[in-house]
């Protein structure tokens, strides 16, 4: 049976010498660094280190490994030119996304990435939760989008945030990979605390973060503290008793030594009353927040059962609610504002048109 080619992009050196030396290749950690800083920090189409390659070995990995990067379908620019959204293509036909973010830095970007094809979590207001899920994305995969965005990015590409496609710690193993290697020296050479890592709340994958205690910064995504609504609106991270989910929040908050980030996702007439802020405060009082809010984006009209953002008038009077929990409040610039820009909408137009087609 022939062995499949190890894909480069989703690499630590160490890994790249376990997997040559199972193959009967002789591969040192230093050649390992060489080999993936050509094609992950350099972005270079050969492998061939720049410095004494050892013939037998770049042989080797031409024959054994692979670096290709995923086909772009489209390019897609917010009309205020703040973002560009990516639509890539795997070898087995798989869409995914990802989005260029500028920083108020000028000239300065950070890459939101995907986890997952679709998505299980079937939050009722995410597009991508209405794909479900076909699989995960191989770290790999993660780190090929990376790349992209990088390299055609008019400026320094400074960090990377998983809240694409999927949720990320239904593909904990993967994302965690995908992580180490976009802060490896031979990798995307971006400082570990500028990634961050987003959950709906999936306790266990959360206790299991704080037990190996990495260093990229936690996102929870809450969206509401009532019970009903909390099933109605995140069906799956519904399911977990919020008290568990603050426990374990408490826990992290514990080990990570900073302030917990929590966003919310703001949508008019649901999850902006006193009920909401009264349970931020009885579930999350003790500790340190930071809240960030972030407007609903919805291509599907309330008739027939789309959400619609806050008004103006609303979003007001929550945030003056929200005042009484003493918290930084940071309204977070949404890039999917703009018809079938936000997360899993060109993924849903794209598998909608070849639906019609066959």
């Amino acid at each position: 049976m022939t062995t499949p080619p190890i894909h480069l992009l989703g690499l630590l050196p160490e890994d790249l010498v376990a997997h040559m030396e199972a193959r009967g290749e002789r591969c040192s950690l230093t050649e390992a660094r060489q080999v993936l800083s050509r094609v992950i920090s350099e972005g270079a189409s050969d492998p061939t280190p720049r410095r004494e390659p050892r013939r037998a070995l770049v042989e080797a990995i031409r024959r054994q490994a692979t670096w290709e990067r995923l086909e772009v379908l489209e390019r897609v620019p917010d009309e205020e030119g703040k973002s560009v959204r990516y639509l890539f293509r795997s070898p087995d036909g798989a869409l995914s996304e990802a989005v260029r973010i500028g920083l108020h830095k000028p000239d300065h970007f950070t890459v939101c990435l995907s986890s997952q094809v679709g998505c299980a979590m079937q939050c009722a207001f995410c597009a991508t939760g209405r794909l479900g899920l076909t699989r995960n994305l191989e770290p790999w995969e993660i780190l090929s989008a990376f790349l992209t965005v990088r390299d055609e990015a008019p400026g320094r590409v400074a960090g990377a945030v998983f809240m694409g496609q999927g949720e990320p710690f239904h593909s904990y193993d993967a994302v965690i990979q995908a992580a180490r290697v976009l802060c490896s020296p031979s990798g995307g050479r971006i400082a570990k605390e500028t990634i961050t890592i987003s959950t709906v709340g999936l306790v266990p994958q959360i206790r299991r973060y704080t037990r190996e205690r990495h260093p990229y910064k936690l996102i929870i995504s809450l969206t509401s503290t009532v019970a009903e609504r909390r099933v109605q609106l995140l069906p799956v991270a519904g399911r977990t008793d919020l008290a568990e989910l603050a426990s374990a929040i408490r826990d992290y908050s514990e080990v990570a030594q900073d302030r917990v980030t929590v966003a919310w996702v703001v949508i008019g007439g649901v999850n902006t009353g006193q009920d909401e802020v009264d349970g931020l405060r009885r579930l999350l009082s003790d500790l340190p927040l930071r809240i960030n809010l972030i407007d609903v984006n919805d291509n599907r009209p309330e008739s027939a059962g789309g959400f619609r953002r806050a008004t103006p008038g609303e979003l007001k009077a929550f945030l003056d609610k929200l005042q009484v929990l003493k918290v930084p409040v940071v309204r977070r610039y949404s890039v999917g504002q703009d018809k079938d820009s936000a997360c899993g909408m060109l993924a849903g137009r794209r598998a909608a048109a070849a639906a019609q087609e066959r």
